[in-house]
């Protein structure tokens, strides 16, 4: 598993439809987005606008807004 999917991390909702979700990490900006389902994994996070992964299953350390 990616390195990055295993770090505590605190999302908060993002305003552009583009990123469901938003944080800050390590001074960059971390983004997800959903895939197109069903040819794409559920969600894809990218960092300062660079694509890094793509996975199925929510990390279990990252926080997702209520």
């Amino acid at each position: 598993m990616d390195g990055r999917l295993r770090r505590v991390i605190e999302w908060s909702k993002g305003q552009d439809p583009a990123a469901m979700y938003v944080a800050t990490v390590d001074g960059e900006r971390w983004t997800i987005r959903l895939g197109e389902f069903p040819d794409e994994p559920l969600y894809a996070l990218a960092i300062d606008g660079v694509e890094v992964v793509r996975f199925d299953d929510w990390p279990p350390l990252w926080a997702r807004p209520a």
